[in-house]
């Protein structure tokens, strides 16, 4: 980057000790110290751990009665659903786990898109400081200056009073970006789950993400929309199930309904659970077929929100992209230019101490607005490469 100078610059200033990290190394930490994700793991967990229930056979009945008024005896009656919904139960089993793998990415994917927005504010937050620290102790010169020369006779009560002001104007600047990267890095330890201070790497311009046709682009790729068609699969799977629920269940048992000497043959019994009431079956397979419809039209809706907030993520890129062709191409030199140009005329006394510091106060503007269209195209490219599901 042509005025990469400009941050050298800055970063040649006195740090504390603290710790550097870059953006992979604060998002592995974050991710290891998730707590978010260590629920998801369970969740996982906990549905393959569900996934044998789903083929759990009813309780037998065991039943004592007289049914011949002579004696008592004791007969087992097993009822069993169809074998098809014990196959289809452990279908849509294996979805809910596949669903909560999904659900896992998603969280993954936001913990770390959070970790690089939080990144990149402590990034632009701790330029500002350094910029401002440059500033402030320019002017604490310049109002330090001024203070003398107002003693010898030099320059004006006004002239004096305004270095003053300006000088406390940056300062409070300074206090304030000095408060608002402690805030920062309070919150990105906190995400990282660490408590050790830390300091990040310059910021820069991050690559610039290909062209996205959003005509084209099905968002396939992104874990929340994979989600949602997880979702339908699941619907599907419960049409299928309530089908197979409609069948004839299957019911087998031992019990003696003659003498005592009746053969053990005889003593079995076979029968069928018949779905006589086919109403409640074919309401439920319905519900399902709606659910199935629904979920479809979560997904479409997701599909469409998603669609919005990327085109308007691509267009915010692209303003920014331009706004930094301007910094980098003529604003940053200009910046320069004006705070060389003012110090000679001021030096040279062409140039009064009022001039002089709005001059350096129009220049030392440029230089912030620079830094925000670097942290704005930057988050950008993040909500983008968020979107797109490329974290």
């Amino acid at each position: 980057m042509r005025y990469l100078t400009l941050f050298i610059f800055l970063n040649s200033l006195t740090v504390f000790a603290q710790k550097s990290l870059t953006e992979q190394e604060a998002i592995e930490a974050a991710l290891k110290n998730s707590a978010a994700l260590r629920a998801s793991g369970l969740v996982i967990r906990q549905n393959n751990e569900l996934l044998k229930s789903a083929k759990n056979i009813k309780n037998p009945d065991v039943i004592m009665e007289s049914p011949t008024g002579l004696f008592y005896t004791i007969g087992v009656t097993q009822t069993m659903d169809y074998p098809t919904v014990y196959k289809k139960q452990s279908l849509l089993q294996k979805q809910q786990i596949i669903l909560s793998e999904k659900e896992r990415g998603v969280t993954e994917n936001d913990i770390k898109f959070r970790v690089k927005s939080q990144y990149l504010i402590l990034q632009y937050s701790e330029s500002l400081v350094k910029l401002f620290g440059v500033e402030d102790s320019l002017y604490a010169q310049i109002s330090q200056s001024s203070s003398r020369q107002f003693e010898a006779g030099q320059i004006d009560y006004l002239a004096k009073t305004f270095a003053e002001s300006q000088f406390g104007e940056v300062r409070n600047k300074l206090n304030q970006s000095q408060a608002d990267n402690q805030t920062n890095i309070r919150q990105l330890q906190q995400l990282m789950g660490i408590t050790e201070n830390i300091t990040t790497t310059m910021l820069q311009k991050e690559a610039t993400i290909s062209s996205v046709n959003l005509e084209d682009y099905d968002l396939a790729e992104n874990p929340i929309i994979s989600v949602f068609k997880q979702s339908e699969i699941i619907n599907q799977n419960l049409i299928e199930l309530e089908k197979a629920k409609a069948l004839p269940g299957l019911i087998v048992g031992y019990f003696n309904q003659g003498l005592r000497d009746t053969p053990a043959y005889l003593r079995f019994r076979i029968g069928l659970s018949v779905p006589l009431w086919q109403g409640q079956y074919k309401s439920r397979i319905k519900a399902a077929r709606t659910g199935f419809e629904i979920a479809q039209e979560r997904t479409n809706a997701q599909k469409q929100a998603i669609s919005v907030d990327l085109r308007q993520a691509l267009g915010d890129n692209q303003k920014y992209r331009q706004a930094l062709v301007y910094y980098e191409t003529q604003g940053l030199k200009q910046s320069e230019e004006i705070i060389s140009t003012a110090t000679r005329l001021f030096k040279a006394g062409q140039n009064d101490y009022v001039s002089f510091l709005r001059t350096l106060n129009d220049a030392y503007t440029i230089r912030q607005r620079y830094i925000e269209a670097l942290r704005n195209y930057n988050q950008t490219q993040l909500n983008i490469n968020y979107l797109l599901g490329n974290q």
